[in-house]
């Protein structure tokens, strides 16, 4: 099982573009511990800026973690992945001229599951209140794995 601790060293091994972002990140956070999802959210950005930027090759590299992430981590892992990664990728990219669309190439088998689990959940949501309601029962009704 890949635990949280474990995470960014597994991102720094398989996507080593993301070094010197990772480094000036930390530098921000003046080296304090920012969270899974504060780091996978920085991941994401990363992510987004390179396909913006033509790089693709960090791109496939970063699915590919991510993928490793949702079929062998903890639960704590696997849930941080899907929304502290997938669904930050789909929102930043959302505000980008390409759309998200164009990650599904990249996707996995875990990674298109959850990446439909997140579309499903937005859709008919008009507002911030219902997104978290229906995360809410969408978590509740999740069945333990």
């Amino acid at each position: 099982m890949i635990q949280k601790a474990q995470v960014i060293r597994l991102i720094l091994a398989k996507c080593p573009w993301f070094t010197s972002t990772w480094e000036e990140y930390r530098t921000l956070w003046r080296r304090e511990e920012a969270g899974i999802y504060n780091d996978l959210g920085e991941f994401a950005t990363f992510v987004v800026n390179c396909y913006a930027q033509q790089d693709t090759e960090p791109v496939a590299a970063a699915f590919g973690v991510v993928e490793e992430l949702l079929v062998g981590g903890e639960e704590e892992v696997r849930t941080a992945a899907a929304s502290g990664f997938l669904e930050d990728v789909r929102n930043i990219a959302s505000w980008r001229p390409f759309g998200s669309d164009v990650f599904i190439q990249w996707l996995g088998p875990q990674s298109k599951l959850a990446w439909a689990e997140i579309e499903q959940t937005r859709r008919g949501e008009t507002n911030l209140a219902d997104v978290v309601r229906a995360e809410q029962t969408a978590a509740k009704n999740k069945p333990k794995s």
